[in-house]
């Protein structure tokens, strides 16, 4: 997919666009995903792999920030080379931090570890759906109540918006995702026989 989107950019001038918004980029994040659980072993108790992990994926987050980020680029869509591998870098670190903290400890089933499940449970509809709440919202906010540019105001506002969105995500899980899910199948093999000659 690197090689893909290094082609793309040599045609297009650009694939900040396509590296963001479709599959041509994300489908790094899908393969890494399921790379991460099939060798889920090698990240149990790795507590200095993931502070590595970590540390190196802030540090290049805070690199492409320092390009201008996702909004900050003139002229936008970006032109810069970095999204060839943006989201390949977040596939990799994703994968390893979600496959370190699945595998490396117990997990209890207290009343706030239940809440932040039923976040994830949401998850994907917060995600298909803030976007036509969350930029309105902050655009209104900004324009006519409050100045956005205070970090801390903009990450109250977050919050804000986030707690906003979870009934809006309640309704699409259980009215549109929930019906489907009956259709689900297993992906993996749990029981191994031998095969027959």
């Amino acid at each position: 997919m690197i090689l893909l989107r290094a082609c793309l950019y040599l045609e297009m001038g650009q694939v900040q666009w396509l590296s963001y918004w479709t599959i041509i980029g994300r489908v790094d994040q899908f393969i890494f995903g399921i790379l991460a659980y099939q060798f889920h072993h090698i990240f149990r108790g790795q507590h200095i792999l993931a502070l590595f992990v970590f540390l190196c994926f802030s540090g290049f987050y805070w690199y492409v920030d320092s390009l201008g980020g996702f909004y900050s680029h003139y002229p936008n869509p970006s032109r810069n080379s970095v999204w060839i591998y943006v989201t390949t870098a977040e596939g990799l670190a994703y994968g390893a931090l979600i496959a370190w903290y699945d595998n490396s400890f117990i997990h209890s089933t207290g009343r706030f570890l239940r809440f932040l499940a039923q976040v994830g449970t949401y998850s994907y509809s917060i995600y298909l759906l803030h976007i036509f709440f969350v930029f309105k919202l902050a655009e209104t906010i900004d324009r006519y109540l409050l100045d956005l540019s205070n970090l801390y105001v903009a990450m109250l506002l977050s919050l804000f918006a986030f707690l906003l969105m979870m009934p809006i995500a309640w309704s699409s899980y259980r009215f549109i995702e929930l019906p489907f899910l009956r259709f689900r199948t297993n992906y993996i093999i749990t029981d191994k026989k031998p095969l027959s000659s």
